[in-house]
Parts: C-alpha cells; sequence; structure tokens
C-alpha cells in the first residue's frame, strides 16, 4: 500500500515540475465488471467517464496518470442478496499507466500499456423486491462484509490518430473484496474507450 502511494506521489510531482512534455486526454469508455466469488459470479454492465495527463520520460516512453469516475449496474437476480433488482456501484479510480508509442506514421501510433489502477468504490447498493416488499442493501454499510478499496493490474493498447485515442484492455482485481475468511471476491473486466487529446 505504501508503494502504491509513494508512486502516486512521484508521478504527481513530475505533473508539478512541468519539465517534460506532456499531453492531456478525456475519455469515455465501456467498461463492464464481473464479480467473482466463490461459487458463483455476476456480470454488470460498467461506463466511465475520465481524464489523464501522459509525461514524456524519454524517446516513446511514457507515463500516463488521472482519474475516472466508473458506473456499474445489473438489473434482474440481486447481487449479495436475494430475490430481484437493480444494484448500483459508483468507483472513483486512478490509474498510472507505463506507456511506450510505436510510431506508424506522422498521425498514427500504437501505445501499449501496463500498470497498477487504484479503486475507491463511493457508492455501492442492491435495490430488491420480494413478494412485494422492497429493501435496499448497502454493500459497504457499517456491518459490511465488503472492502471499498482494490487494486487491479491493467493492460491494453491505444492506438492514436492525430488527436484522436482508440484505447481497449483488461483490467485484473488483486485485492480479495470479501472480508470473510471462509470466501473470496475479486473484479475484473475488459474496457474499450474513446479518448481526445488537448
Amino acid at each position: 500500500m505504501k508503494k502504491a502511494f509513494a508512486i502516486v506521489a512521484l508521478v504527481a510531482a513530475m505533473f508539478v515540475a512541468g519539465k517534460a512534455q506532456a499531453q492531456n486526454m478525456v475519455y469515455v469508455g465501456y467498461a463492464p465488471e464481473t464479480f467473482v466469488e466463490s461459487n458463483s459470479s455476476w456480470n454488470l454492465q460498467g461506463f466511465g467517464l475520465g481524464f489523464s495527463k501522459n509525461v514524456n520520460l524519454t524517446k516513446g516512453l511514457g507515463v500516463a496518470a488521472g482519474a475516472q469516475l466508473r458506473m456499474n449496474t445489473k438489473s434482474g437476480d440481486a447481487i449479495f442478496g436475494f430475490g430481484t433488482g437493480k444494484s448500483t456501484q459508483l468507483l472513483v479510480d486512478v490509474p498510472i499507466l507505463l506507456n511506450y508509442d510505436i510510431s506508424i506514421n506522422r498521425d498514427l501510433s500504437i501505445a501499449p500499456f501496463v500498470g497498477p489502477m487504484l479503486s475507491l468504490a463511493v457508492v455501492g447498493n442492491t435495490k430488491t423486491s420480494i413478494a412485494g416488499t422492497s429493501h435496499t442493501t448497502n454493500w459497504y454499510g457499517d456491518n459490511s462484509s465488503l472492502n471499498r478499496f482494490n487494486l487491479y493490474a491493467v493492460f491494453g493498447a491505444d492506438i492514436r490518430f492525430s488527436s484522436f485515442n482508440l484505447f481497449g484492455g483488461y483490467r485484473l482485481g488483486l485485492i480479495d473484496l470479501a472480508k470473510s475468511d471462509y470466501s473470496t471476491l475479486k473484479a475484473n473486466g475488459f474496457f474499450v474507450g474513446l479518448g481526445f487529446n488537448f
């Protein structure tokens, strides 16, 4: 945990120093999430909106850091409960991604990327209806069995054309989100998105 915060502080210091060339990007993305428990799994639809700043460390090699707001939803069978209903989760993610730009021509390049992504769940709940009675389960309440914090390993590639970015990849949850010693719960999923540099 201390190493992750040290990396964030180092990247922030680089941005403040402003000595390296930097490129800003805003983006939107489709990012479904799968919760995998010991004996079951749940698939959620996910969407994100974010901002990142890529600092060139040396020719071709850069590090991109930023923040994104991500929302996961699922309707139908309840998550972490019984009955049917709607589940919603809102997260704040902080990706820190090493990338290497491979130029095809002046306007087109491909940049593979890899790195960690810190994630904090701000809201998580399931609204269920059983026999005509509605109930809301707070995933992160006082007696919750779920952790809000997660750490992902992220990898993928970004196709850059002029000021536009088309990117995709996969995020693999590294932390067991279940507080219980008798089960494990991890989150992972692919993502695709479209960004604009300015």
